[in-house]
């Protein structure tokens, strides 16, 4: 009996060992409770600067221990993070203390301050949890959009244009992008409406540049202000265009886009063919993108296992650089291989089918970047040979053929917001910000 102690003891202290030199964490929970995303993952490691957090919540709150479960998640992803429990009832002095510190009037209990430096972000109770039924726990995207925003130096500005039918950016209806706005600003972007015709020019402080879905053409002048801010200035430009028919007509942005190497091809719609329970085979305009239809491109890397969906997209084509337009273009989302690119468009009654020699062949690029081929490529573009990666700091551009992805009524579906917010990270090359959400 006492050997058997002995041996237990003696395993016991072994594994508390082991424990102790090699400590991994894992979610056992049904929820997933511990769990925090690959994108938060990236940006906690990514951190340079020690961040405080600091917890203000009751014990018996509702939602402390899942508030507490999930940063004491983030403390293990980064060193840079360090958990403080302060109860606001019985520690007094140490609110106190926290309040001259961040130097605050008061503070509110059930609060979680994010401290890095002289910054500090406060995240009320009613940020992280829903007080609608079902009460949903929103603490992964509060606390970590609160330490994107105490860490980084300077936000990041968005200009969106207006004037041309765009998506709204305060459009709550299907169609609005309200819901991406609200995820932009969540991630630390400052997204400010653009009126080019008013404003003469592209801000000094513009990161990137978006179109979304103008339904008017461009005028001569505004497009001048355009190549000027991508050329001159190094410009991030992302577009999203629509097939030309129905409310869309040709923007102007045809022809600057092929000066970057990207033919967005608005006189064609894309559909697939599809079995459909009860109802067979079917062409539906509808493509769902995942696994191999993900080109290799640093934006989609992590996204293979997820879905994005686009409806009634225009085919987005590379041209290969030459001496003139040195730019290397990549596909970001590929339609299926039995899709094609339909071009009788917009005829009443005319059922979409695939005509040879008329139609565009699958499978087709929904989406594509643009960057400049480096000096060494540019040698080598007579001899067609360009590198794979490509790490030349310059202009940048995401084009996608396709504007309802985004909308309030798809960007639900889970690589939607995922696929843009990427793109947005990859133009102005915050490498850490690239992941699943």
């Amino acid at each position: 009996m006492v050997l058997m102690t002995l041996i237990a003891i003696g395993i016991f202290a072994f594994v508390s060992y082991i424990n102790a030199r090699h400590y991994v964490r894992f979610d056992f929970t049904s929820s997933g409770r511990f769990s925090i995303s690959d994108k938060t993952k990236n940006i906690l490691k990514g951190l340079q600067e020690p961040v405080t957090v600091t917890v203000l919540f009751n014990e018996g709150e509702m939602f402390f221990d899942g508030i507490m479960d999930i940063l004491h998640e983030y403390e293990y992803q980064s060193d840079k993070i360090s958990l403080v429990h302060i109860d606001p009832i019985r520690n007094p002095t140490k609110m106190r203390e926290l309040t001259e510190r961040v130097k605050a009037e008061n503070i509110q209990i059930n609060t979680v301050i994010v401290e890095c430096g002289s910054k500090a972000k406060h995240v009320g109770q009613a940020e992280v949890i829903e007080k609608e039924f079902p009460f949903k726990f929103k603490g992964e995207e509060v606390f970590t959009a609160a330490i994107l925003s105490v860490t980084e130096e300077k936000q990041t500005s968005i200009y969106i244009t207006t004037g041309h039918g765009e998506r709204g950016l305060e459009d709550y209806d299907r169609q609005g992008f309200s819901d991406i706005v609200t995820a932009l600003k969540r991630d630390n972007f400052n997204v400010v409406p653009l009126d080019l015709m008013t404003r003469k020019e592209v801000p000094a402080d513009c990161d990137v540049l978006i179109i979304a879905g103008p339904t008017k053409p461009f005028g001569s002048e505004e497009i001048a202000l355009i190549r000027n801010y991508v050329d001159n200035k190094k410009g991030k430009l992302l577009v999203c265009l629509e097939p030309a028919f129905g409310p869309y007509t040709r923007t102007g942005l045809e022809g600057l886009l092929k000066e970057y190497n990207i033919n967005v091809r608005t006189d064609a719609v894309i559909y697939n063919r599809v079995q459909l329970p009860f109802f067979g085979l079917q062409t539906v305009a509808e493509i769902y993108v995942n696994e191999e239809r993900y080109p290799e491109h640093r934006i989609t890397q992590d996204m293979k296992s997820i879905n994005s969906v686009f409806f009634g997209a225009c085919p987005v084509e590379g041209i290969p650089p030459t001496n003139d337009r040195p730019y290397q273009t990549k596909s970001l989302a590929m339609g299926p291989d039995n899709s094609w690119g339909e071009t009788e468009i917009g005829i009443a009654n005319k059922k979409p089918e695939f005509t040879q020699d008329k139609d565009i062949p699958g499978p087709i690029a929904i989406a594509a970047t643009v960057e400049p081929v480096d000096t060494a490529a540019q040698a080598a573009v007579a001899h067609g040979s360009f590198p794979k990666e490509l790490s030349v700091e310059g202009l940048r551009l995401a084009v996608f053929g396709d504007v309802d992805f985004v909308a309030n009524e798809y960007s639900p579906n889970p690589g939607n917001h995922d696929i843009f917010l990427n793109s947005i990270n990859w133009l102005t090359q915050k490498e850490t910000k690239l992941g699943i959400s």
